[in-house]
């Protein structure tokens, strides 16, 4: 028996053969619970919390047409863009990739909290503009940097106070519009300034072209993306109350020397 195992443990091939993983997957550790690995069976991964690994690129893909696999390498194949607000083409929206939509909700239950009642038990109180609201402690802090920010852009600029007041609220426990998916509310890491002053693509009108539309200031939208946050505006089924954590899209650590792979996307959430 010991021989049989040792023959097979020498039939491997060792780690350092694969060379070293991909930056995107390599910098997830900062943010997320679990460990990068290389299996000779499956490639390089991420073993999240029970022991499950998440392949960087699921077996097989090549970015065909039709394929339905969700992988790691999928949360970098739109690269989110940051920076001055741009106007986006709606006209075909259905042929359209929003940058940050797919989320791997392994990685979010792992690092969050698997059910309400442990989220919850991790929330932290932040206040933003005159009152506290609870956001995950893991991205409490970011938040508070956040409103700092906001707070010196506020002193240039006063307009900006009613898209940071009576906001529409940051944790809650629900499935994303229309799909079997957590929403980033459900881990406390997303937040929705003024529901009133902001735009959203399912409040068109049925059998209406979609059009991008946008009222957010670009000062609220620089607060939020330099602190880790991206924002529902960048995507053409827009949100444009909407801004969730999500770091490992705005740092330069995680991005490849060569752009993602292209073909269409598997897993995308088209809605918060």
């Amino acid at each position: 028996m010991w021989l049989a195992l040792l023959a097979t443990l020498t039939a491997l091939p060792p780690a350092r053969d694969a060379g070293p993983p991909p930056r995107g997957l390599a910098c997830l550790p900062t943010w997320y619970a679990g460990e990068v690995t290389h299996r000779p069976d499956g490639g390089w991964g991420f073993v999240v919390d029970g022991g499950a690994f998440v392949p960087w690129r699921a077996a097989g893909t090549d970015g065909a047409a039709g394929e339905e696999a969700v992988d790691l390498e999928s949360i970098y194949r739109v690269p989110y863009v940051p920076g001055p607000i741009v106007t986006l083409d709606a006209s075909d929206a259905g042929d359209i990739e929003d940058p940050g939509r797919v989320r791997i909700e392994q990685l979010f239950l792992t690092t969050y909290g698997q059910s309400r009642d442990e989220v919850f038990d991790h929330l932290a109180k932040v206040r933003f503009f005159g009152l506290r609201y609870p956001f995950h402690e893991l991205a409490a802090e970011p938040l508070r940097r956040v409103v700092t920010r906001l707070e010196a852009a506020l002193e240039e600029d006063p307009k900006l106070r009613p898209f940071l007041t009576n906001i529409g609220g940051t944790f809650i426990w629900r499935k994303i519009a229309r799909s079997k998916n957590l929403s980033t509310h459900a881990f406390g890491i997303a937040i929705d300034l003024n529901v009133e002053r902001a735009h959203y693509w399912r409040w068109q009108r049925r059998g209406e072209p979609l059009k991008w539309q946008n009222r957010v200031p670009q000062a609220i939208v620089d607060a939020f993306e330099a602190e880790g946050f991206i924002w529902g505006g960048r995507w053409v089924h827009y949100d444009t109350m909407h801004f969730e954590y999500r770091p490992e899209l705005l740092s330069e650590a995680c991005r490849e020397t060569t752009g993602p792979r292209g073909g269409r996307d598997a897993g995308v959430n088209q809605a918060r």
